[in-house]
């Protein structure tokens, strides 16, 4: 686990902290809401989301105890954040989660341990984020070079994105000038988002999708401006979906950007 400070411990049988049991990393629970009419039979779901996510891990230290005791406390810090991350085999899961209170420890001789986390995003992630280039120009001339050499000629403005996890997941969206009112589109489910705006060679568009944190931006010289009011009326923050996702980018003039770049994690309910 990866503290906020950067401090970090790792809960296995190879370290002082041998993990006994977890829970929480799976049966997620799903609240579903539900009202019920007057004479009718059943009940009609009117919405349903998943529930924060608990974590229990339970240990017992093993060596050095008076030294490892505190550093157990110091680093599995409430007031900070961080992030548990889970493998075994090859399975590599991660999630951001809160310490909920300081680890409880007994005074036996070699001391259990239970560490409480709540997760407020409920989602295990990828450990690595995903991303893929929708390039507009492919080959071309690169130094040092040999005859005979390919000139470098338009790329496709569409890609096939497939996302593996198990459900929608947000995205960044990464699109270098030039163009006219760019333009993103996810064919798989007809959404796009579109900002009604010039980019020149020198702006980055950056578009990003996230529950609370939904943000439109251009970047020229290092330095940001908020775009949000330039995006189109109809423009959606759309996810890609669990599977295929056929994504293009189109613009409203002639020049060609210099490429499109999308970013994401991949979601999973459990292990």
């Amino acid at each position: 686990m990866k503290m906020e400070k950067g401090e970090s411990i790792e809960l296995s049988p190879a370290t002082p902290f041998v993990i006994k049991d977890y829970e929480g990393l799976n049966g997620l629970e799903n609240i579903i809401d539900h009202d019920r009419l007057v004479n009718q039979d059943g009940t009609t779901i009117s919405n349903e989301n998943l529930g924060v996510r608990y974590i229990v891990l339970t240990g017992t230290i093993i060596d050095n105890v008076a030294r490892n005791r505190l550093r157990l406390s110091s680093v599995i810090n409430p007031k900070l954040g961080g992030v548990l991350q889970y493998k075994k085999g090859n399975i590599i899961r991660k999630i951001p989660c809160r310490v909920e209170k300081t680890p409880v420890l007994n005074n036996e001789i070699y001391p259990e341990f239970i560490i409480y986390l709540f997760c407020p995003n409920p989602y295990l992630l990828s450990i690595h984020r995903l991303g893929q280039e929708i390039s507009s120009w492919i080959g071309g001339l690169q130094f040092p070079f040999s005859l005979p050499f390919a000139l470098r000629q338009r790329g496709e403005t569409r890609q096939n994105i497939i996302n593996s996890g198990d459900v929608a997941t947000p995205l960044e969206i990464i699109f270098k000038g030039p163009a006219l009112n760019p333009k993103i589109t996810n064919h798989t489910t007809g959404e796009y988002i579109k900002i009604d705006r010039e980019l020149t060679t020198d702006d980055t568009l950056y578009i990003t999708t996230h529950f609370g944190n939904k943000r439109v931006e251009v970047e020229r010289f290092g330095e940001r401006e908020d775009a949000h009011h330039y995006m189109d009326l109809d423009s959606t923050f759309f996810k890609l979906q669990a599977g295929d996702n056929l994504i293009e980018y189109t613009t409203e003039d002639e020049l060609v950007s210099q490429g499109v770049e999308v970013r994401y994690y991949n979601r999973y309910l459990g292990i």
